[in-house]
């Protein structure tokens, strides 16, 4: 008997749910980036836990070394 292949949980395929997740994990670290010494969201030490966790995944696939372009954290 055959296995049945598996749907998607939420109907997207591997490509765009790894899209969709890099997509996540840098917004986390955007929204969590440095101000100062502190993260502005959780109040943690950098770098903070959910920094952490998306530059993790980041890494494993291949863009560890992301950082938020200075434009969209207001730098000029």
């Amino acid at each position: 008997m055959a296995t049945p292949v598996r749907p998607n949980p939420i109907g997207l395929s591997a490509v765009q749910l790894r899209n969709r997740m890099i997509v996540s994990a840098r917004r986390i670290i955007v929204e969590h980036w440095l101000r100062v010494d502190r993260c502005p969201v959780c109040g943690c030490g950098w770098p903070c836990p959910p920094t952490v966790y998306a530059y993790d995944y980041l890494t494993s696939v291949g863009q560890g070394s992301w950082t938020p372009p200075g434009h969209v954290l207001g730098r000029r």
